[in-house]
């Protein structure tokens, strides 16, 4: 699938995303003209509770189950939400720790029941428990075990809010489960979206990749290509596992291409050789392999990188020629050097009078800028 047609996928994805957080703030929250008077309520119930709390006791198992209950209502959730924040953005952020503390069965229970909901009302949830950060007041084991269940609905909502939410507890085995058993549903998450949302990946991401490596062959294709991509954006301590996989003619076109990427921003000498032979690829059916060898090629020196570069301004493949200007402009090759290498070569020609124009307009803009801020 060509880079544009990922670009607008991802990027409905994301509209889709932030249409979700719309439809619940208007429709749950602004059309409800009880909800204010829901939070109020909620606020008051809290309140007591923390002043409780102060004075040493405990919450009764009568107060338990009464939240269980109401809690169960997604309005009765979300005003509880709205009235919560309230109290963690004050000074009584301890005491409304420990109140969540003893609410922990509560969003066990809830976990539960919202698993047997609607995908809207139980993506809800785990947008709740993912921007509350229960991590620290809930058993997280046992609300895991059921979020991970969540993956398997059919709602992209749903999975996305949920692996949000594991990622906020920083366990490194649920979140592989998660993605394992979404994966095997068959309900992948789109690469950007894994890639990015493994980044935000509380807990110990050595561990992490560790794991999602031992399980590695068992994912689709599409989730390699994200388990690569983010590893390379975390990590560059897995520099001969991805030669393996640039080297590996059996895998996937995509996969490939990531490691050779991963090479871009950890050079590694066993690399180059393959590197060199991607970037020399005239095959126009290998267009993108040349496209991102000659990218991959501006951290590596020598003669034979310069010399690929340049008969790289020499394809007729638009793409190519543009990474490889970028990498001799970033190896620090003037672009009267560059012109006399390449000789009287149209394409070549044509590309560094468009590199040469993006830079002056780049130019432009910055003292434009710089103008303005005077």
């Amino acid at each position: 699938m060509g880079s544009e047609a990922l670009l607008y996928i991802y990027g409905f994805v994301c509209l889709s995303m932030i249409a979700f957080n719309i439809v619940y703030n208007i429709v749950m929250r602004g059309s409800d003209k009880r909800m204010q008077q829901r939070v109020a309520h909620y606020d008051k119930i809290i309140s007591a509770e923390l002043n409780k709390i102060r004075r040493g006791a405990r919450v009764t198992d009568e107060h338990i189950k009464h939240m269980t209950r109401v809690l169960s209502k997604t309005s009765g959730l979300m005003a509880f939400d709205a009235a919560l924040d309230k109290h963690f953005d004050s000074v009584e952020k301890a005491a409304a720790g420990e109140y969540l503390n003893e609410l922990a069965p509560v969003f066990v229970n809830l976990a539960y029941t919202y698993s047997k909901r609607e995908n809207l009302q139980a993506a809800y949830f785990a947008y709740f428990i993912g921007g509350k950060k229960l991590k620290d007041h809930v058993p997280a084991e046992d609300l895991q075990r059921i979020l991970i269940e969540y993956m398997e609905k059919d709602s992209l909502y749903c999975r996305v809010n949920t692996m949000h939410a594991l990622y906020s507890f920083g366990s490194a085995r649920a979140v592989v489960d998660a993605v394992s058993r979404s994966d095997r549903n068959g309900a992948f998450l789109h690469d950007k979206i894994l890639q990015d949302g493994l980044l935000m990946f509380e807990g110990d991401h050595h561990e992490l990749i560790n794991l999602l490596w031992g399980r590695f062959d068992d994912f689709s294709e599409e989730t390699r290509v994200a388990i690569l991509n983010y590893i390379r954006f975390e990590n560059g301590e897995y520099r001969q596992r991805m030669l393996d996989i640039m080297l590996d003619e059996n895998r996937g076109k995509e996969m490939r291409l990531a490691a050779v990427r991963y090479f871009a921003k950890y050079p590694y000498e066993p690399a180059r050789e393959k590197l060199l032979e991607f970037g020399s690829d005239a095959d126009p059916v290998h267009w993108e392999y040349a496209a991102i060898g000659v990218t991959a090629l501006a951290s590596y020196d020598g003669d034979d990188v310069i010399k690929v570069l340049t008969d790289a301004m020499l394809s007729p493949n638009w793409h190519v020629r543009y990474n490889a200007a970028v990498s001799l402009e970033a190896k620090g090759i003037e672009y009267s050097d560059i012109e006399h290498m390449v000789g009287g070569d149209r394409y070549a020609k044509e590309m560094l009078a468009y590199r040469l124009g993006a830079e002056e307009e780049e130019a432009e803009s910055k003292n434009v800028l710089a103008e303005a801020a005077v």
